[in-house]
């Protein structure tokens, strides 16, 4: 009984080894199909190559550290919300903002206008390069929106001060918020603010506005003053009752994804 343990162990060994060896060997497999699908990549040939100022913005990303909290096509960290496509959203406004007096966990860079400039040059520049969080569904064309939104703002009979919050929606919460659409941002997502209503009450609706919910990621606004406080939540909640014009201006929901989720387009 004592000598058939011993050889029990050495009689199982071969077969471990050959396991080893057959992992390893598909562990090589597969990195040598991976290289040989970046190298064949063509994207870099068929995409212009970066401006003078999105080189210089992809610079100061890169000197900043940017990529520890932002993602760009998958890469970089979570901290902060995927960047691929940030040029298509971020208004110059909101990006002057964020890169020179910072916003919530964003730090203050102090950029000058020329640094914001290149900045944007790059983002605009990268996100005409592909999508860079893969979707279910594609979205709504965000300009298409805005324009919609804009002309609604615009018609005859809008409240003033829906009007105003409309105005204070456009300059700082656009860098988050697409009406009819929820926008991922990273581990949170900014939700759509044309069925608040569905969720939120109304007294629930400006204590968010002034107190933010810092846990999602909201910030408080409450230091813009009770008057544009006000005028945010009564835009809100107008966003709500034109929910139905505004998807006729676009042409409807968003459609299904044609290709699937996983694969970039």
């Amino acid at each position: 009984m004592g000598r058939r343990g011993p050889r029990a162990a050495i009689a199982f060994r071969p077969v471990n080894l050959v396991h080893r060896k057959l992992l390893m060997g598909a562990l090589v497999a597969a990195f040598g199909v991976q290289t040989a699908l970046v190298y064949a990549d063509d994207t870099a040939e068929r995409l212009a190559p970066l401006s003078a100022e999105a080189v210089r913005g992809r610079r100061l990303w890169h000197e900043h550290n940017c990529q520890s909290c932002h993602q760009i096509h998958g890469f970089g960290g979570f901290l902060g919300p995927d960047l691929t496509n940030a040029g298509d959203r971020l208004t110059d406004e909101r990006l002057q903002e964020v890169l020179t007096v910072g916003n919530a966990q964003m730090p203050a860079f102090h950029f000058t206008d020329a640094q914001v400039a290149d900045v944007k040059a790059f983002l605009v520049e990268l996100s005409a390069m592909g999508v860079g969080v893969p979707r279910i569904v594609v979205p709504l064309d965000v300009a298409e929106v805005r324009a919609a939104l804009a002309d609604r703002l615009a018609q005859p009979g809008v409240p003033d001060d829906v009007a105003h919050g409309g105005g204070l929606f456009q300059a700082l919460c656009t860098a988050c918020h697409v009406p009819l659409q929820a926008t991922p941002l990273g581990l949170q997502t900014a939700p759509d603010l044309t069925t608040v209503l569905e969720r939120l009450d109304e007294a629930q609706v400006r204590a968010t506005i002034a107190d933010g919910r810092p846990e999602r990621g909201m910030q408080a606004w409450g230091h813009l003053g009770d008057d544009n406080v006000a005028a945010l939540a009564a835009f809100v909640l107008w966003l709500n009752s034109e929910r139905d014009a505004l998807l006729d201006a676009v042409g409807g929901p968003p459609g299904a994804q044609p290709t699937p989720w996983w694969e970039y387009r």
